[in-house]
């Protein structure tokens, strides 16, 4: 996730911690921050969309997801998580996320998902609508490579 610093982060949403993503140790347990993810890229897809969206309707499946921890957040902070689209592909995209403090604004975690676009009816991987690239470029405010490898094409 090294190039994750060179990226602009153009979309922000507020994250309460709360009780539940505490563990015995006092600070978010380290399997929450995918649901942040989760919270985050739910929020950036409908912004892009500019609509609410039904998971039935919603035809992509996580193939990958990294994430690196940079500070402990405990329960009652708010937190800001920021996402971006760092590469386009035929079937697939990458997001990126970064996790900060509202407060201090230190780095919280970083990470990474891949989303591939999936028929349902058919069980198989689905090539992107044709749109999807140019309503992101738009959305972002910038053009988005191909990116390499990773998980489909």
């Amino acid at each position: 996730m090294s190039d994750q610093h060179d990226l602009v982060f153009s979309f922000r949403t507020p994250i309460e911690v709360r009780f539940r993503d505490i563990d015995a140790l006092g600070h978010v347990n380290n399997a929450v921050y995918l649901t942040y993810f989760e919270i985050a890229r739910s929020a950036y897809l409908q912004a892009l969309s500019g609509r609410s969206f039904e998971a039935r309707e919603f035809g992509i499946v996580i193939a990958e997801a990294r994430c690196r921890y940079r500070s402990p957040a405990f329960f009652g902070e708010r937190l800001i998580a920021e996402v971006a689209t760092s590469s386009i592909r035929s079937r697939s995209f990458e997001l990126r996320y970064r996790i900060t403090s509202e407060k201090d604004g230190r780095l919280v975690a970083e990470g990474m998902t891949v989303q591939v676009s999936f028929d349902h009816a058919s069980g198989r991987a689905a090539a992107l609508p044709p749109r999807f690239r140019q309503v992101v470029e738009q959305f972002e405010g910038r053009s988005i490579a191909g990116g390499h490898g990773g998980a489909a094409g």
